[in-house]
């Protein structure tokens, strides 16, 4: 017979396992431009989504059961960080080179666990009126290998989760400086969401790893444990809001340097050194000669359309596009055309869009504001209306019937 919190513990779980396939389901959904960033998050989901697999199976089967799958199911404890880590190393324009390596640890773990549930498999207490078992807890016994393999995997956990939660504020806060950067981002709103997803993050982590401590070194933390796992759906149901919301909050910007020298695809600090001396060493290494070249390539890449009219283009994106750094591109785009970035880029989808809405006038406004690289109508009418002086209605009306002289 179920008790009370056996059954809060599978709904919890079923709820769970749930958000996760939804999750992930909605990050494939973003597509092939979104998914270098968001495989991470994918990978974060599916783990999360196996610890509660495991917890849905607790209730339902034998404790030694339970224990035989401690090896299945508890190495993707180790995943659960590193996935968020490697997600921000990648909006952060500093993808890893070899991400595999992260999850290498995966291996040793799920050994060392198989051992450990070799020694203490004769400690399972296989009561058929208590269908929970009993854990895994370090007691120091004299015979305690069991004991001391499990207590390394603590300590191995402990390590990493110490290195890799310093090395997500780390990138969160080189994305953060990014935040600027974005184009048709609300870049308040993509500031709120990062400080909401590291902040939750952090406690939950922390929280977790406290959690499961607890559970080895004094008691089953049961009534914990289920509030940690109900965290997690939260976070989960969260980040489907946010992506249903704003899905452009987590297509992030292809950093990728195929054909880019040096550091193209790496955006400008610009927390320091933004005066004089930055002006002084731009001008060094965009020469004359430099110039021309930067804006020949940049009327090639307006004239294939294809990346000026991507909704979620970037001073990086543009500027791999362009093969030159962000900085470069931005020293031309100030300096040479008197336009910044966000002035440059809606001045080319309006010119295209003046074009359509005259010579396609069977197509809706948002069709075509769309087709140009807008996220929304009301961003395209404002910036039709700051350029043009009327707005796109108005200008396809006294244009589409206006006779030819």
């Amino acid at each position: 017979m179920f008790e009370t919190l056996d059954i809060l513990f599978l709904i919890v779980s079923v709820l769970g396992a749930a958000q996760a396939i939804f999750l992930i389901v909605l990050l494939m959904d973003e597509g092939k431009r979104a998914f270098k960033a968001n495989r991470w998050l994918m990978v974060f989901g599916f783990s999360v989504g196996m610890s509660f697999v495991d917890d849905t199976f607790d209730p339902i089967i034998s404790p030694l059961v339970n224990l035989y799958l401690v090896p299945v199911f508890a190495p993707f404890f180790f995943a659960f960080i590193p996935s968020i880590y490697l997600y921000f190393r990648e909006i952060s324009g500093d993808p890893a080179s070899r991400p595999y390596r992260h999850f290498l640890v995966l291996v040793p773990v799920a050994a060392a666990i198989g051992l450990m549930v070799y020694f203490k498999r004769s400690r399972m207490i296989a009561d058929e009126g208590h269908v929970r078992d009993v854990g895994l807890q370090i007691t120091f016994s004299s015979s305690g290998l069991a004991d001391m393999v499990l207590l390394a995997i603590v300590i191995l956990f402990c390590t990493l989760f110490a290195v890799y939660m310093t090395g997500i504020w780390r990138r969160a806060r080189r994305y953060l400086r990014q935040a600027d950067w974005q184009l048709q981002v609300d870049s308040e709103r993509l500031r709120r969401w990062v400080i909401e997803l590291l902040v939750g993050m952090t406690i939950l982590f922390t929280v977790f790893t406290v959690t499961q401590l607890f559970d080895l070194f004094v008691s089953q933390a049961e009534w914990l444990s289920l509030g940690v796992k109900a965290a997690f759906v939260l976070v989960f149901f969260r980040m489907c809001q946010v992506i249903a919301q704003n899905p452009a909050l987590f297509v992030q910007p292809e950093t990728g340097t195929e054909g880019v020298p040096g550091d193209a695809a790496t955006p400008p600090d610009t927390g320091r050194d933004d005066g004089s001396e930055q002006a002084r060493m731009l001008r060094m290494i965009v020469d004359e000669d430099n110039v021309m070249r930067i804006r020949t390539r940049l009327e090639k890449v307006v004239a294939s359309r294809n990346v000026m009219f991507d909704p979620l283009l970037t001073m990086p994106k543009l500027a791999a596009a362009v093969g030159v750094t962000p900085n470069q591109l931005s020293f031309v785009l100030n300096k040479h055309l008197d336009k910044n970035f966000f002035d440059f880029v809606n001045e080319v989808r309006i010119n295209e869009a003046e074009r359509l809405l005259v010579s396609e006038s069977e197509r809706t406004v948002l069709d075509i504001a769309t087709s140009v690289g807008f996220n929304s109508k009301s961003t395209f009418n404002l910036a039709f209306k700051t350029i043009t002086g009327l707005t796109p209605s108005k200008y396809r009306h006294e244009n589409v019937d206006k006779p030819n002289d």
